[in-house]
């Protein structure tokens, strides 16, 4: 509506473009075949809705369809899209630093932006040791579970904001997860004075992590990297070794990637 009360219409053809985004996102987040009744329902469409949105994916090269098991998923047009917006991002810039990281502590490494009120896993870099914590990019985190997460709020303009949106009591992911507000706004300030985060099994039990926030010219991070380790292998005097690596590592890809567009909204 307009200050005068007239009614603002969305311009012509945009909710079926934002139907097409749903379904392209839906088939990424599942990441394997869907019938189309089952997008239909996921989505809440009708089935000739649903049916004349996949069959202009599908003659894009966007989605696939399998004949056999009358199933749809992700076509190689997605994955060329990626490939353009790795390079748009400076990601195959970014990941040789995951993997000298890697190299140099045998550990995991990620890097992890900011989605709203997520982290997620953008890059990742497996550690080969035989003990180490499995992981996918694309997983997503609450915020203040995570080494990344707080590591990017304590550099992002809106964290007063976020934390003012918290419950008091914060809902618990394991049994180390910090649990009340104030002290997540204390390892806040802690972080911007120390120049990293730690995660001390708060998102994954047994799995300790520190971030390093990627920051950009106007002091603001959307981005960190963070090397995870298995609490066995993570005594206090590493966590502190890694911490300085992570940062080293974070001012490295912070040259690569477009944080002052930021990477995500």
């Amino acid at each position: 509506m307009t200050e005068d009360g007239e009614e603002v219409r969305a311009p012509a053809g945009t909710q079926a473009i934002g139907r097409a985004l749903r379904m392209v996102k839906l088939l990424a987040e599942e990441g394997r075949e869907l019938t189309l009744p089952a997008i239909a329902a996921r989505l809440d469409l009708t089935s000739g809705t649903a049916h004349r949105i996949i069959r202009a994916l599908t003659a894009e090269g966007l989605v696939t369809h399998d004949p056999q098991t009358d199933s749809y998923h992700l076509g190689a047009g997605t994955v060329l899209l990626g490939l353009a917006a790795q390079r748009g991002f400076g990601l195959d810039k970014a990941f040789p630093v995951l993997e000298r990281v890697n190299a140099e502590t045998e550990e995991s490494v990620n890097l992890t932006v900011r989605e709203k009120r997520e982290s997620v896993v953008l890059l990742r870099v497996q550690s080969t040791l035989p003990l180490r914590f499995e992981q996918s990019t694309g997983a997503r985190f609450p915020l203040y579970t995570t080494a990344a997460g707080k590591a990017i709020l304590a550099h992002s303009p809106d964290a007063a904001g976020y934390l003012d949106g918290l419950p008091e009591e914060l809902p618990a992911v394991t049994e180390r997860t910090l649990r009340r507000r104030a002290d997540l706004a204390e390892q806040l300030t802690a972080i911007r004075e120390r120049g990293y985060s730690i995660d001390e099994e708060e998102n994954v039990a047994g799995v300790r992590c520190v971030g390093a926030p990627v920051i950009d010219s106007r002091g603001r991070a959307q981005a960190a990297v963070v090397i995870q380790v298995p609490t066995v292998r993570m005594p206090p005097a590493r966590m502190t070794e890694l911490g300085a690596l992570a940062i080293d590592a974070a001012a490295d890809v912070a040259r690569y990637l477009p944080i002052d567009r930021s990477l995500s909204r």
